[in-house]
Parts: C-alpha cells; sequence; structure tokens
C-alpha cells in the first residue's frame, strides 16, 4: 500500500532485518531484480540505502515475490495475475501484522443483548419462505456506484482491518438509506472497542472482530471520521461514552453472545442503524441476499496468498484456511474474458494501489459445500479466548464462514 510506516517502525524493521527468514535464505536476486527493484522504490516511497542490511533483506524478499509472481503469470490456465504491487517487500511477520484480524471463530454460545433467529433479516420481503424463493440476479454491482466505496481506505501497519471493515459497511448502509450521518469513525472503533476477551486479537491495531465493532456501533453515538480522525495507530480512547463504559463491564457476556448466529436489535439510532446480523455459517444464499437487499456485507477470509494480486479472479486459498483477515463484500458476477466464471468482489483495505484499484475478486462457485476444509488454527488466529479448538470455512479463501450485516432503515418487526 501506499504511504507506508516503515521509518516509525525503524526499531523493529531491524530486528526482522536481524532475524531474517529462512524464505530468502535460498533466493539469490537477478541482476534485473536490482533494476526492478529501484524503479518498486521509486513508485512506492521507499527510502533504503545501498549497502545496508535493510536493503538487502528487502531486495531479497522483493526478488523472490518478483519470482513467485513469475510462476504464478506462466501458468496457461491462471484465472488470475501476480504482480510485484505494494506488498512486495514486506515481511512474513509484517503481513500478518497487517492482516491483522482473526476472525470470530464461533462457539455456537451465546448470552446478552435482544437477541433475534437468523430469518429476522428475510423478513423484510415476507415470510422467510417466501424471500428464500424470491429469484435474485445472476450478477449484482450496484453497490460499486456508492460514493463511500469510491476511494479504497488503508490501514497503514495497523492491523485494523476489522475497524476498517466495519466502518465502510456501516458508511455504505447510511449512504443507501439516506442517513443523517455518513461515516462512522475507523479511529472510534480502534482506540474504543473493548475486546477483553481478546476476540480476534488483543483489540486496536493487534486485532479484533466486525462483531464487536458492529455492536459497539450499536450501543454508542459514533463520531465522524472528520470528528476523530483515523491515525493508523491504537490511539487513546477520548471518547466519554457512558455505551462503551457499560459494554465495558458486560462485555464478557456480550462477546459470546456475538458469535452467535442471528440478529442484534436496539432502539434506532440518530445514525439510523436499529440493529446487525451475523448471517448463517459457510451459507452463500443468504450472503447474497442480504448484500442484493440491505447492502455490502462484512465477510472474514484467509488473506494469506494475496500480497501478490494484481488483476482477475483469485483461486489459490488451499481449503483449509486459516481466517486472518476482515474484508467487504460489495457486489458479484461473472467475467465474460474468463469463460464466465463466477466471482465475489471484495473491498480491502490495503489502498487503491493493491489489486484492481484496491479490490480483488474471488472464485465464486455454485456449490457451497465445493471448497470447504478446516481451520485447525483458531487458537493461533482466530476468535475468543475459549472458543473452539477447529472451526469449518468455505468458500474460497473461507469467504462464507463469518459474514455480518448492519439494520439500517425502517425497523423489522
Amino acid at each position: 500500500m501506499a504511504g507506508l510506516c516503515f521509518q516509525s517502525m525503524l526499531a523493529g524493521c531491524l530486528l526482522i532485518v536481524a532475524a531474517a527468514g529462512a524464505e530468502i535464505r535460498l533466493h539469490t536476486p537477478l541482476q534485473s531484480d536490482h533494476k526492478a527493484f529501484a524503479a518498486f522504490m521509486r513508485e512506492h516511497g521507499r527510502a533504503y540505502s545501498k549497502g545496508t542490511a535493510e536493503y538487502d533483506h528487502r531486495l531479497a524478499l522483493f526478488s523472490l515475490r518478483l519470482n513467485k509472481a513469475a510462476q504464478q503469470n506462466a501458468r496457461p490456465d491462471r484465472l488470475w495475475t501476480a504482480g510485484v504491487g505494494p506488498l512486495a517487500d514486506y515481511s512474513k511477520d509484517e503481513l500478518q501484522q497487517l492482516r491483522g484480524w482473526f476472525g470470530s471463530a464461533s462457539s455456537t454460545r451465546g448470552h446478552g443483548g435482544q437477541m433475534q433467529r437468523t430469518g429476522m433479516f428475510l423478513a423484510q420481503t415476507g415470510s422467510r419462505e417466501s424471500a428464500a424463493k424470491k429469484a435474485l440476479p445472476e450478477e449484482f454491482l450496484n453497490w460499486t456506484k456508492l460514493s463511500s466505496l469510491s476511494a479504497t481506505l488503508d490501514q497503514g501497519q495497523c492491523g485494523s482491518c476489522w475497524a476498517l471493515a466495519a466502518a465502510t459497511i456501516l458508511d455504505a448502509h447510511a449512504e443507501i438509506h439516506k442517513s443523517a450521518q455518513r461515516s462512522f469513525s475507523v479511529q472510534e472503533l480502534v482506540s474504543c472497542v473493548p475486546n477483553p476477551r481478546n476476540c480476534g486479537g488483543s483489540g486496536g491495531c493487534q486485532g479484533a472482530t466486525v462483531e464487536l465493532a458492529l455492536n459497539y456501533a450499536l450501543n454508542a453515538h459514533m463520531q465522524t471520521d472528520d470528528q476523530y480522525p483515523y491515525l493508523g495507530g491504537d490511539g487513546i480512547c477520548v471518547k466519554d461514552s457512558s455505551a462503551a463504559v457499560a459494554m465495558q463491564v458486560s462485555s464478557n457476556h456480550v462477546q459470546e453472545d456475538i458469535t452467535q448466529v442471528g440478529a442484534h436489535e436496539a432502539g434506532m439510532l440518530s445514525s439510523g442503524m436499529h440493529g446487525w446480523e451475523r448471517l448463517p455459517e459457510n451459507k452463500a444464499e443468504p450472503m447474497l441476499r442480504a448484500l442484493y437487499e440491505r447492502g455490502p456485507v462484512g465477510v472474514s477470509v484467509a488473506a494469506d496468498g494475496w500480497q501478490m494480486y494484481s488483476d482477475g479472479i483469485f483461486d489459490a486459498c488451499d481449503k483449509d484456511a486459516v481466517i486472518d483477515h476482515a474484508v467487504t463484500l460489495i457486489g458479484y458476477g461473472k467475467d465474460p474474458s474468463l469463460n464466465n466464471q463466477k466471482f465475489w468482489l471484495i473491498q480491502n483495505s490495503w489502498g487503491n494501489s493493491w489489486g484492481e484499484n484496491g479490490r480483488i475478486r474471488l472464485l465464486r462457485e455454485d456449490d457451497d459445500e465445493a471448497h470447504c476444509g478446516t481451520d485447525r488454527q483458531p487458537e493461533a488466529g482466530s476468535g475468543c479466548d475459549g472458543g473452539p479448538a477447529a472451526v469449518k470455512v468455505c468458500g474460497m479463501c473461507g469467504v462464507l464462514y463469518d459474514t455480518t450485516v448492519p439494520h439500517f432503515g425502517a425497523k423489522l418487526e
């Protein structure tokens, strides 16, 4: 992404250089790689000095990614093209920090809050049965025209993707439903959302979940980005919010509840938000319907292979995906240049210079079970303290596993 924060993380970078990983020890940059790296540095504002350990380390990482991109692009049947984008010189640790979100790893236990079973969301179009039978279009990209989605946010080197994904869907739904409040502060979420059970990380730049962010937004009158601008760091919660304090006191109960599938409702806020919903796990139809009938959806993904994505339909995630990133689903369609291959359109938070103007298309299959596996590392990368040992994840990069949508507009009964 553009606008890197390497200068402010110099000490951390030096430690990384001192402990250069095995991933680059056996790779020697080609002479042509030096020229390509110089162009990369100019394009992305790097200022490494030749002859330093930092320069050699970053060059080796860049050269390794350049080689891997060439291998991907040599495949005659490929659906996507790799490139040396803004993350090509990141170390493995830095990429993990960038993703920063580790999923909710639902244990399907719940407590607290006014909870309604899934199907409440579908009630707006009549009965659940009739809503389920209503045909969905083969393609739907209407939300890409929203002004709130016109620019892709850049989280910097803070693991705040969970907060950016939540703010992105809140902003989009506020625009769709013509709310008086059109933006929700990312920094307020990063600095103020309580997370004592370490759901998705230890909070702030160390990771949390979209569910936590939406539950906070439902219980606090949030400020706008102009009122509380993004810092790219943890910051200090400067908001005197009684709702936030109340959430902190009862958070152990609330956080068990928010991992459950179902809808959470409250009184109508001035922002127009009156609830949010966690959709059924590993099911495409509820996610498609939520996207089409309500607006963009927050989704969890395994983004471990995304740094080299340039364009096309990404299909390189293993079935046993480790969920580690939060993004926004903004549409779905098919690509006539790729034999009408179906895709999910995802908006990321790594800036406009990554991917397709900050977005990625993921392979979409007709059968929900066609690409299912097990995330066997929730203790390391997904879930709250005391959560399950493993979770089933479906869809390319686990995109069907954990999906959430806010409720704006007319309150559902």
